[in-house]
């Protein structure tokens, strides 16, 4: 107990130095903030101002100067070039000992990697040598290089690993990278060096989350905040998949990661003793027994459907002490296993944890009920005479869309106000429900409805039929009540998860195998390029793997990358997005509907 205490005041020491630092950045750094719109524009404001604050070593100086100029000094670019062109190069020039021409020779002395000592000898035994990379600086490593290094971090980066990068080179006429020994001990720096950067940008998403909460901090230091919670697999959920994520983010300005929980069923190590076991029973065991007191990569014996509740539990507990932190609130979608664990684990003690729902998720619910209504009463006749689908004024896919849609807008309209959000719900079955003749308009937004924005709109196209909203009225009486419209309010969505778990699989491809060290390595440098973007993520992480010389090149690379995010996020604006998203949809059904054979499971057996 007096361990987790210290463990506390420790955490909230270091959390109000940040936060020091944090309003420092803030006061002498000019960032035109006032302007800034996007998620990904504020991101990478803090990130670029944080940049700035570290920029004291040379190194960093060096970097900036040369990343703000136009032009890239050249003598601090690496170039491909064959080793005979070297030669005759040397050729050209005259021996210091002999001055003669063309009378060298050269031979490689040492090879490591990428790494080449090449020696040139002369007929008159001068002798000079030099190697194509500097030293990596780092306590823990002997005899290991910058190029080798930043080989092993390329290979995270864009999730080819050892393979990938050896194929790359061969096609470049290049000798394949360091053995798998040697990339093992790239690798561990790699890891450790992404676990220090990744802990920095958590911590500092979780001073943004505390900074912008709406509850004070107690005694003690710790805040209560709302969070978004989500889980992803390598796999589909329904299958035996291996691996899985937990991830809770921030729904403060911008968004962030603030803690993740990699879960795994499988370990290398574990798998690979299996073949002396057979043979050698005692040798299996003692074998067995030392690697799992040094660490065992199999953290989960349950099924893949719980390991996003098992993870969750273990993210919620150690908040307090990680981050100074109470996640009292937060945003999931509909799967129910999260708040049964979390219930039972009680990870605040008494305190109550209240669970609300995702937007994005509940609005789908009028979907699968308004299509559970139309399978419900196809091949009958309402009313009117007609069946419930067809075309005009019909319960088409297009208008079962159209009517989900509005729903949802509505919900997020009136998020924070329950009383607004029913009637804001019960005016879009009125809006559909309405004719010239029949008007419901008047609880409309006016700038919203094409009706009350243009006379000359032709309703009949718009509307649905008495007899078919007749039928559907049931679930609009379920769906707008106030006990179903209440789990809703104050709710959010779990984008920032969704977005953050896209980060993750491009990193660490779904088609492919990977152990759960690897997959761990590849959610912590999601986080930090979801949170600070690449700039600042990869110039903190290449310093912390003890890579000094200037890399002009590989920063301008990096914001390069920013910039394209920033642009291609600011060409479509959020109304367009959705509009686009729209007509892809429609466009998709109404292939679909024209299909003369379609996909169906044993339809012909």
């Amino acid at each position: 107990m007096g361990k987790y205490i210290s463990k506390r005041l420790k955490n909230q020491k270091l959390r109000l130095e940040r936060l020091k630092n944090a309003k420092s950045i803030h006061n002498t750094i000019p960032t035109s903030t006032e302007h800034v719109t996007t998620t990904i524009e504020k991101k990478l404001k803090l990130a670029r101002a944080q940049l700035n604050s570290t920029s004291t070593s040379t190194t960093q100086s060096t970097i900036e100067d040369e990343f703000s100029s136009p032009d890239i000094p050249y003598e601090s670019v690496n170039i491909i070039v064959s080793i005979g062109m070297i030669l005759n190069l040397v050729n050209k020039l005259r021996c210091p000992s002999c001055d003669c021409v063309g009378k060298m020779s050269e031979k490689i002395t040492q090879r490591r990697g990428l790494v080449y000592n090449i020696k040139f000898s002369c007929i008159c035994s001068f002798e000079m040598s030099f190697t194509n990379s500097t030293q990596l600086v780092h306590p823990t490593t002997k005899r290991m290089d910058e190029l080798n290094m930043m080989a092993c971090v390329a290979a995270n980066i864009v999730g080819i690993k050892r393979t990938g990068m050896t194929t790359i080179l061969g096609m470049l006429n290049i000798l394949p990278p360091v053995q798998i020994e040697n990339w093992n001990k790239y690798q561990k720096i790699y890891s450790d060096a992404l676990d220090v950067v990744k802990d920095e940008s958590l911590g500092r998403a979780a001073d943004e989350a505390a900074e912008q909460s709406s509850e004070p901090a107690d005694h003690e230091g710790v805040t209560n905040i709302k969070v978004s919670i989500d889980g992803t697999w390598l796999t589909r959920r329904g299958h035996s998949s291996l691996h899985g994520i937990a991830t809770v983010c921030t729904t403060s300005d911008p968004s962030k990661v603030l803690d993740f929980e990699c879960l795994s069923r499988y370990c290398t190590t574990c798998s690979g003793l299996l073949g002396i076991k057979e043979h050698s029973p005692e040798m299996y065991q003692q074998l067995l027994t030392q690697h799992i007191a040094s660490g065992c990569e199999a953290n989960h014996s349950g099924s893949s459907g719980g390991m996003e509740a098992a993870g969750m539990v273990k993210v919620f507990r150690r908040s307090e002490a990680k981050h100074l932190l109470r996640y009292t609130t937060y945003v999931a979608d509909g799967d129910a296993n999260n708040e049964r664990a979390l219930i039972d684990a009680q990870p605040y003690g008494n305190m109550p944890i209240q669970r609300l729902q995702c937007i994005n998720h509940f609005s789908k619910r009028m979907r699968t009920a308004l299509e559970t209504i139309k399978n419900k009463y196809k091949g009958e006749k309402l009313e009117d005479g007609l069946p419930i689908g067809g075309r005009k004024g019909r319960l088409t896919d297009d208008k079962i869309h159209q009517l989900t849609v509005s729903y949802g807008s509505a919900i997020r309209s009136h998020v924070n106000d329950l009383e607004s959000m029913k009637v804001a719900c019960w005016t879009t079955f009125y809006h559909y429900n309405s004719t010239r003749e029949n008007p419901n308009y008047e609880s409309c937004d006016p700038s919203k409805c094409h009706i009350c924005k243009h006379k000359s709109f032709d309703s009949s196209k718009h509307s649905i039929a008495s007899a078919v909203m007749n039928v559907i009225r049931p679930v609009y009486e379920k769906m707008c009540s106030e006990e179903t419209l209440s789990k809703v309010v104050d709710g959010g969505t779990t984008n920032p998860n969704e977005s953050y778990h896209s980060y993750i699989w491009s990193l660490c491809p779904k088609t492919q195998f990977h152990s759960a060290k690897y997959v761990r390595d590849a959610a912590s440098l999601a986080a930090i390029l979801y949170n600070d973007g690449y700039q600042l993520s990869f110039t903190k992480l290449l310093q912390q793997c003890g890579v000094q010389s200037t890399i002009p090149a590989c920063v301008r690379m990096l914001q390069l990358i920013d910039n394209q995010r920033l642009k291609d996020y600011k060409l479509k604006t959020k109304a367009t997005r959705q509009k686009a998203r729209q007509r892809r949809i429609l466009t998709e059904q109404r292939l679909n509907q024209k299909e003369k054979y379609t996909y169906t499971t044993g339809a012909f057996d």
